[in-house]
């Protein structure tokens, strides 16, 4: 069962790469660390199913009816693909230099160590460590650089930080969690509520967050590395243990998944 559906979501990739709407199976080998669910199962429509689900869709209603009500919508061309990617890419390195260039005098180098990041400093009323200071710094300044360039490049067609609450692991249905609510659970401190949910930097999509076209996360490692950070599997206990973020993202968001990292551009899944 699960090499069914892994090679779903491989036939899935090769549908949003090659713009084609024809489909064969294939198999992405054993789940490794990953983990996974049991095959999703219906809910009530094609349509809803294809939009909460795109292996799901493939899985209950066949190659067909996948490749004409929902591949093809989800489907970022290879132009509009390149052009988002390279907006993105240049934020990252921006948000990263930009920052950086906040502490000239803070580090031994241009950019901190590993004992560097490991130090503890003071930001907000709160003692963290200086890998989270400068992680949360750069995801805010490469948030205002997206926010920017998406507004240009494709506007009302993304959503920042737009939070997903899963509602069934089999169906792949989920719903929308509005700033409004997220605020108000975290000020109430019913911020626990949201650990089922799902917050990707940007979501690309057509006015829909709820048909995702792709999504990217900014990954900011404090020490310079040519090497490209790995997604962190859930914990036990989590809702989503034995998942990582990425495969969270590509079963439930949004078939094309990617991570920015600074100088080294865009990772897709």
């Amino acid at each position: 069962m699960f090499t069914r559906l892994v090679g779903l979501n491989v036939l899935a990739q090769a549908v949003l790469m090659t713009q084609c709407a024809c489909v064969t199976t294939a198999s992405r080998g054993t789940p490794g660390s990953y983990g996974y669910s049991n095959a999703p199962v219906g809910i009530d429509s094609p349509s809803a199913t294809c939009r909460n689900s795109l292996s799901a869709c493939i899985a209950l209603y066949g190659k067909e009816m996948a490749s004409t009500t929902a591949v093809l919508k989800v489907v970022l061309d290879k132009a509009t693909k390149q052009s988002i990617e390279e907006k993105l890419e240049k934020c990252a390195d921006l948000a990263r230099t930009e920052v950086l260039l906040r502490y000239p005098k803070q580090f031994k180098g241009p950019a901190p160590d590993a004992d560097e990041c490991r130090q503890e400093t003071k930001s907000q009323g709160r003692r963290i460590t200086w890998a989270m200071r400068l992680g949360i710094e750069m995801h805010e300044a490469a948030r205002k650089c997206a926010e920017v360039a998406l507004n240009k490049l494709r506007p009302g067609r993304f959503s920042l930080e737009q939070r997903y609450r899963i509602i069934d692991l089999e169906t792949g249905e989920k719903e929308l969690v509005s700033t409004e609510e997220e605020r108000a659970l975290e000020e109430s401190g019913n911020g626990g509520e949201l650990k089922g949910t799902l917050k990707p930097d940007v979501v690309i999509h057509e006015g829909d967050p709820l048909n995702a076209q792709a999504v990217y996360d900014f990954k900011f490692p404090c020490v310079d590395t040519s090497s490209v950070p790995k997604w962190t599997p859930y914990p036990p206990g989590h809702p989503f243990a034995g998942f990582t973020q990425g495969r969270m993202y590509q079963d439930f968001i949004a078939p094309l998944v990617g991570r920015i990292i600074p100088w080294l551009g865009i990772f897709n899944e």
